[in-house]
């Protein structure tokens, strides 16, 4: 082992992390979430989109493993951005981001972001992604239309949800604990729900699946601007299900 490999294993190890992230052959980082099912919600959030050459934003990346794993895919840039999880006493959640970005030596960036002071002087995005986005927010809209003034093509959310099969739109309020502990007070939205309000928000085209591991209990949905081509639907395959 090199001492630039000792040095990196040793600043690895002094840091908590949320996701379990390969960053050299043999070599994870020691995350709550482990590799198998990072792998498992990056193929499904990233598989369908039109990653080459595209200018990533992620909101709540906790410790950047999505940002990476686009950029691996072929994405061009990708912001890393989180509000909670890098504000928390002790958590050191964005330093462990900053870290991995480093050792992976790929065109990332790192910034702390809470999303709900977006607007479209914040610049311009071909695919905005958001995981764990309702739960942990306490005014989710707010973030969300700053989120869509952004987004150039492609917005990508993943959340808790709650009444899935209620055919009216539906806002439920939630509070349990975060993977890493705090109790969060946030929302859980339904189907139904968003089928109306991200038309509201400049998307004209909106697709749902259930997570990979955790089924109807969470979900995740694609939002396309109308400049999107329509060829770009076709990597949206079964389990996905167009809603608008």
């Amino acid at each position: 082992m090199t001492p630039q490999e000792e040095s990196l294993r040793a600043e690895i190890a002094a840091l908590p992390w949320l996701q379990s992230l390969r960053l050299a052959p043999g070599l994870v980082t020691p995350g709550l979430k482990d590799e198998a099912s990072l792998a498992a919600e990056e193929a499904a959030l990233l598989d369908p989109l039109p990653l080459h050459g595209a200018a990533l934003l992620e909101i709540g990346a906790a410790n950047g493993g999505f940002s990476l794993a686009a950029l691996r895919r072929g994405a061009a840039s990708a912001l890393v951005t989180d509000h909670f999880a890098w504000s928390l006493p002790g958590m050191q959640a964005g330093a462990a981001a900053e870290l991995a970005i480093r050792a992976s030596g790929l065109p990332a960036q790192a910034m702390p972001l809470d999303p709900r002071a977006l607007s479209a002087e914040f610049g311009r995005f071909d695919i905005l992604l958001a995981t764990a986005f309702f739960e942990q927010l306490f005014n989710p809209i707010l973030a969300l239309r700053g989120m869509a003034a952004v987004t150039d093509g492609v917005l990508v959310l993943e959340t808790l949800e709650a009444a899935v099969e209620e055919p009216r739109p539906m806002l439920t309020a939630t509070l349990g604990p975060m993977p890493y502990g705090p109790l969060v007070a946030g929302w859980a939205p339904n189907p139904s729900l968003m089928a109306q309000l991200l038309p509201e928000l400049g998307f004209d085209r909106i697709l749902r699946r259930p997570h990979p591991a955790e089924g109807t209990t969470r979900g995740l949905y694609a939002a396309l601007k109308p400049e999107v081509p329509a060829a770009l639907l076709d990597g949206f395959r079964t389990p996905w299900r167009r809603l608008v």
